[in-house]
């Protein structure tokens, strides 16, 4: 069992409060064009000179993992003995095929050092341990068959072994015009993007909100507005996560999420 201390939503249409709202209005919130998510955030998190080469990928995952600390009441300071784990479906997409097209454009001997770097699908994570001036162990998960499963029992074997106290959980994913081209001829609905972290640890968290425990996959009430809200998003199960959290906090009834992935409420 996981204990869930914080989490930071970075989506098109906002942050966990708005998804809150959604929740509680059973309505989609306004998102407006283009489908993106608005990291200008982020400059009160880290001075913007830092930021000039960060690519979008990288600005939501940064972003979503402040977010979440604060959540979980570490404002914008670490946890002790921290780990990260990072999920995706498709990795930093847009920096990987600006890569492949200098290689098309310059061949592979002048092709950009500064797409290939972040094209590295692990820097998100490492960056984040970077900003926060704390090392520590950090992987990256890029598959589009269940990444946010593989990424919380990554997270859970790390607690148990006590290689960690705290787990960063993220899992992000961004659109891009191949992909929604991509997309739109196998008949698939819209790219989605967005990012959602988990402060993760074994005992009671700053405060308590809820637990994460196998059990049976079940459908819930909100799947239909989260896949309105995310479009095609290999790492929706973060965002159904996310609400099964809201629901338990608010009803302190366990939820089920997909995946059997279920939320339950402690008692403090």
């Amino acid at each position: 069992m996981m204990h869930i201390s914080g989490i930071g939503l970075a989506a098109p249409f906002g942050g966990l409060d708005e998804l809150r709202n959604a929740l509680g209005q059973k309505t989609s919130p306004a998102i407006s064009e283009p489908y993106k998510v608005d990291t200008g955030e982020l400059k009160n998190h880290v001075p913007p000179r830092k930021l000039r080469r960060v690519d979008h990928f990288t600005s939501m995952t940064l972003l979503a993992a402040y977010r979440a600390l604060a959540d979980a009441g570490y404002g914008q300071a670490a946890p002790k003995n921290p780990a990260i784990v990072l999920c995706s479906g498709f990795g930093p997409a847009e920096t990987t095929f600006d890569f492949l097209d200098s290689i098309l454009d310059f061949g592979a001997g002048c092709a950009s050092p500064l797409a290939f770097s972040h094209s590295v699908h692990n820097i998100p994570a490492a960056m984040l341990a970077m900003f926060l001036n704390t090392p520590c162990p950090c992987t990256a998960i890029c598959q589009p068959y269940r990444p946010v499963t593989t990424a919380l029992l990554t997270a859970r074997a790390w607690l148990e072994e006590g290689r960690a106290e705290t787990v960063l959980v993220g899992a992000v994913d961004e659109s891009t015009p191949l992909l929604e081209h991509v997309s739109g001829q196998l008949g698939r609905p819209r790219i989605g993007e967005g990012a959602a972290f988990f402060v993760l640890n074994k005992a009671n968290g700053t405060y308590g909100r809820a637990s994460l425990l196998p059990g049976q996959a079940a459908e819930t009430e909100d799947d239909a507005l989260i896949d309105t809200l995310c479009g095609y998003l290999p790492v929706k199960a973060a965002f159904r996560l996310a609400a099964a959290a809201l629901r338990a906090e608010k009803t302190g009834q366990s939820r089920c999420s997909e995946q059997g992935l279920c939320v339950t409420v402690e008692k403090d």
